[in-house]
């Protein structure tokens, strides 16, 4: 009966970690997956963007493996502001944080 009382708790525990993070945009909710040409048009544009381009080699060429990164931040809202991360167009990562940015 012990190991059934344990299990429960991480069992949440685990369910909680692959929880998947989400933006409400007025009547609208986005979701980490996806693209961003959606995200805009839900929430239209982000107060503050930044774009990191792929590094490139000597000759001009992408580093293997080298991706694009944009980050947008939406905000204030109700004292927050939400941070978007983005990897080659695709929504990755959503946070919300008091911290202006």
């Amino acid at each position: 009966m012990a190991r059934c009382g344990l299990s429960l708790p991480l069992l949440i525990l685990l369910a909680a970690a692959h929880a998947q993070a989400t933006l409400r945009c007025g009547t609208e909710l986005i979701a980490e997956g996806a693209p961003i040409g959606e995200v805009q048009a839900k929430c239209g544009m982000p107060q503050y963007q930044h774009t990191e381009y792929p590094a490139l080699r000597a000759d001009g060429v992408p580093r293997y493996q080298a991706v694009q990164v944009t980050r947008w931040v939406y905000g204030p809202r109700n004292g927050a502001y939400r941070y978007l991360r983005f990897i080659e167009g695709k929504l990755v990562e959503i946070r919300t944080s008091r911290e202006a940015p």
